[in-house]
């Protein structure tokens, strides 16, 4: 009797094939970089291409990785002679392909694609009608917004300006959360030359106005996309879901296995298009802004080499061709987020930045990962300063606080809290556990996902993680680059490991110390809380010294000179060699 493997987009893997799982992945970036390279080869001249799912290469919310994952995993498990019985899938394309691939190698496995719940099918039918209708009806409402409150608009100076891509959320519109600092390096007049573009994100439809208004009077200068772009920009994003279906995609092998199918599948999938409009959008806000004669003299773009980036880095690289363009990378991603990492097609179809640029030395190798001519340095760490300033709290003596930082992910973050709900009787008396939402996601939402026996032992925090952090003994977090940044004030991590799939560890290779440990298990998670709660003073004391080490490879001071260096404000010419 065989095996029965659950292969679909974000299912579990049998537990006792997550390491081999998570080894394919890491076998599986470079050929997956090189597979998606030679597609952009034939399509380097279409913005249409670059902002698609596949094209970006975002493991994050591109199922075309797994897939051939997937493919890699099965031919390791003929190789072995595993017994397997059926395959479950969620893919028409992928059914078909390891139909013909097992029957090719004379294996009987059942192929079984799944049956999606009353609930998810009904949305799989009304997602076209949100994609084609639902989506571009937010950007015009932002349009029209912008447009009603225009007379708020503050004017442009005459003099060169320097553009700062950056996500404005919840709670994050007066505050900056991505280049806390940056502004404080300047005067006042080069603050007048200093605009910010905002994506907004996290907000309903009926909060937009409201949103708006405030951009509008902030303290900070604010460029709204809205403003320069036009209705019929907004006609040839929509054109995206029709110009993508003429894009011909031949045949194209991973590991001897033609996946021309997943790919085409993926690039018309309703889910994937639904990314492509704001990529479009920024690409033509660039050209926008070239036709109003606006001068610029700098681009920043919050780069994670995502569709969004491509289509923004596309648009002024075409439009704005004497203009430097940087990419900030400013926190530290995990090896399987694969869009972080530039590849050499990427950068002759000038898709990406002129220059990238790290938080800290010790990453610059990473950057170069697929391009080892790409032009890389070092930034300040704007969102990590706290990593250089005086602890103003410790923890109190009476109870062992762990600090709970969930990822972005809704499911990374159930899965952190399963676990540790699993098991809680483990964790031991004295212990508080504090649950800190990412910001683009509320509690209620964590809650809801959760299921109904939310733990009483759970206690939510909200506020600046830096303060809670230091009031912790203690940080559990996955695929969130806290696990770094609290590794850098000597305070040691538990980083959760995926049974069930990929598991997204941010901290680099080379801390190989004791400050950090990998868990798998409930049981795993209660043994490590104990060591670390039974530290001695000697052992605090050895992993502050290792925390001082990571905070100077791999945390970059926020410094006047280090802002000015980075936005290209001193006195000597800009360095030519892109």
């Amino acid at each position: 009797m065989g095996s029965q493997l659950d292969l679909r987009y974000n299912a579990n893997i049998p537990s006792e094939y997550a390491k081999l799982w998570n080894q394919i992945a890491h076998e599986t970036h470079k050929p997956f970089t090189i597979l998606i390279d030679s597609l952009s080869k034939q399509h380097g001249k279409s913005i249409d291409w670059w902002v698609s799912s596949p094209a970006s290469r975002n493991t994050l919310t591109s199922p075309l990785f797994h897939y051939c994952c997937c493919i890699a995993f099965l031919q390791e498990l003929i190789r072995k002679k595993e017994p397997i019985s059926e395959i479950i899938t969620d893919s028409r394309a992928f059914k078909k392909i390891i139909g013909d691939y097992l029957v090719g190698q004379g294996i009987a496995a059942k192929i079984t694609l799944a049956r999606l719940p009353l609930r998810q099918h009904l949305k799989e039918i009304l997602r076209p009608i949100y994609v084609l209708f639902g989506i571009p009806f937010r950007h015009l409402i932002l349009f029209i917004i912008a447009k009603i409150t225009k007379y708020l608009r503050k004017p442009f100076p005459s003099n060169p300006l320097t553009l700062i891509d950056t996500f404005v959320m919840p709670n994050y519109i007066e505050k900056d959360r991505y280049y806390p600092g940056l502004m404080n390096a300047l005067s006042e007049k080069e603050k007048e030359t200093v605009w910010f573009v905002p994506h907004l994100y996290g907000f309903r439809p009926w909060q937009y106005r409201s949103v708006i208004k405030q951009l509008r009077r902030s303290k900070r200068n604010f460029a709204l996309k809205e403003d320069y772009l036009k209705f019929r920009d907004y006609l040839f994003a929509w054109g995206h879901v029709l110009r993508i279906r003429t894009l011909r995609i031949k045949a194209c092998l991973f590991r001897g296995v033609n996946i021309s199918s997943l790919v085409r599948e993926e690039m018309r999938s309703f889910k994937a298009i639904s990314s492509s409009y704001t990529p479009l959008l920024n690409y033509r806000f660039a050209r926008r802004l070239k036709e109003a004669n606006i001068k610029l003299r700098l681009v920043v773009d919050w780069f994670e080499n995502q569709n969004i980036d491509k289509g923004w880095n596309a648009g002024f690289r075409r439009y704005y061709q004497e203009t430097p363009t940087i990419g900030y990378q400013g926190f530290a991603a995990t090896p399987h987020y694969l869009c972080m990492y530039p590849t050499k097609v990427e950068q002759k179809n000038s898709v990406i930045p002129h220059k990238v640029t790290v938080i800290g030395k010790g990453l610059i190798t990473l950057a170069r990962k697929f391009c080892p001519d790409l032009c890389v340095t070092v930034a300040p760490a704007f969102r990590f300063q706290q990593v250089w300033q005086e602890r103003k709290h410790l923890p109190t003596s009476s109870e062992y606080t762990v600090l709970v930082a969930l990822p972005i992910m809704v499911s990374d973050a159930i899965h952190i809290l399963t676990m540790l709900a699993h098991d809680k009787a483990n964790l031991n008396n004295h212990v508080r556990l504090w649950i800190k939402p990412h910001p683009a996601t509320p509690p209620s939402v964590i809650k809801k996902n959760f299921g109904a026996d939310w733990p009483k032992e759970f206690e939510f925090v909200n506020g600046e993680f830096n303060d809670y952090i230091e009031k912790s003994n203690l940080l559990i977090s996955s695929a969130s680059s806290v696990c770094l940044e609290t590794l850098a004030k000597g305070i040691p991590v538990i980083v959760v490991g995926n049974r069930h799939g990929l598991t997204h560890n941010p901290i680099p290779e080379n801390i190989i110390e004791d400050i950090w440990q990998l868990c798998h298990t409930p049981e795993e998670i209660a043994k490590a809380i104990q060591f670390y709660k039974n530290r001695s003073q000697e052992k605090i004391k050895e992993h502050e010294k290792i925390g001082r080490r990571i905070r100077q490879e791999y945390f970059e001071p926020v410094t006047r000179d280090g802002v000015r260096r980075f936005l290209r404000l001193r006195e000597e010419k800009y360095e030519t060699n892109y």
